[in-house]
């Protein structure tokens, strides 16, 4: 009941950022989880890559792990919403983008040419996924020999990995080796159209009608379920989100100036005039990258901070949280009319 209640103080915390009429002052998002949610962020240098720890300021170790992969041009800080539930459920969210180009996509001569298709064709393609996945073991194996690095003991035989993007894409390729470590749960948010290695752990997968790719290589949102449908029965839940553009299911905070862009570029429609304190899009990493972001194939910027601010993702951020509750702790996973099993 009482991590029920964080829960809740947490969705209503969220929703009351993403209502908000007028501009909120900016504020550090370390200050505002600290005062507002109780949570603790803060990072550190392994192996040359950033890692951002989200946990709550309460809860005592040692605590079940999320790995979390962000998206192309994101940095370890992305996914602010999802970090934020995961821990106020009690977890140790660690961010990590495994690549240095990952994160400096946007900053690339292909993005700055426009050449998108070009630049997700990379950044999806074989040889970088397998350089990712190759930094992602190199990382875990690591985290995993100074458990205490987060400030807190870490449980790393409770352990799951998320990803957005090509985050998620990762995340599912852990099964590709069955015999190197695998965490208990996978959480992929927004796949590719990709199959599931046999080996893939339980998963999880995120996505939504609307959930669509401003790079031009995902034709159909439904696209996005491949991987569910090659899970192994009994392996894998998709929880299918109606409305929900590609840009909101980020989870990431909208960084400062996007709010007047949107404004000036009619990014979001009727949401244009408004500005929660929560967005998502591409550019939440370190630096301020950005890049595509929207439900459709657009041009640069396409999706709107505002509109991934307004997002609803009470469902998503309650049914994700139960989810790794039921792979790390024994729980229950609740049942939804959008959540479908294999």
């Amino acid at each position: 009941m009482r991590r029920a209640a964080r829960l809740s103080t947490l969705l209503l915390a969220l929703a009351l950022a993403g209502c908000a009429s007028e501009p909120a002052p900016s504020r550090p998002w370390a200050e505002t989880a600290a005062r507002e949610l109780h949570l603790s962020v803060t990072s550190f240098e392994l192996l040359g890559r950033r890692v951002t720890v989200t946990r709550s300021t309460t809860a005592a170790g040692p605590l079940p792990v999320v790995v979390y992969l962000p998206g192309i041009g994101q940095g370890s800080d992305a996914g602010q919403r999802w970090a934020a539930a995961w821990a106020q459920a009690g977890h140790a969210v660690l961010g990590v983008q495994p690549l240095e180009d990952d994160a400096a996509a946007w900053r690339s001569t292909l993005a700055r040419t426009g050449e998108f298709r070009a630049l997700g064709e990379l950044h999806y393609g074989d040889a970088m996924r397998a350089d990712r996945l190759a930094a992602l073991r190199r990382l875990l194996a690591a985290l995993q020999a100074q458990p205490a690095a987060a400030g807190v003991a870490l449980d790393w035989q409770r352990a799951a990995v998320a990803g957005y993007e090509t985050g998620a894409q990762t995340a599912l390729d852990l099964g590709l080796d069955a015999t190197a470590w695998q965490p208990r749960a996978v959480l992929a948010i927004s796949p590719p159209a990709m199959d599931a290695a046999p080996a893939t752990p339980p998963a999880l997968l995120i996505t939504s009608d609307t959930d669509g790719d401003a790079l031009g290589l995902v034709r159909q949102p439904a696209e996005r379920r491949r991987a569910f449908d090659t899970l192994r029965p009994g392996a894998g839940w998709l929880l299918a989100l109606p409305a929900m553009s590609h840009a909101a299911l980020s989870g990431t905070l909208a960084p400062e100036g996007w709010h007047a862009q949107d404004q000036h570029r009619g990014g979001s429609g009727s949401l244009g005039g408004q500005r929660g304190g929560m967005g998502g899009g591409q550019g939440g990493g370190q630096g301020g990258q950005h890049g595509p972001a929207g439900g459709v194939p657009r041009g640069p910027r396409s999706g709107s901070a505002t509109e991934a601010a307004q997002a609803d993702l009470a469902e998503a951020m309650q049914l994700s949280a139960a989810f790794l509750d039921a792979r790390l702790r024994g729980g229950a996973m609740p049942a939804s009319p959008h959540l479908q099993t294999r």
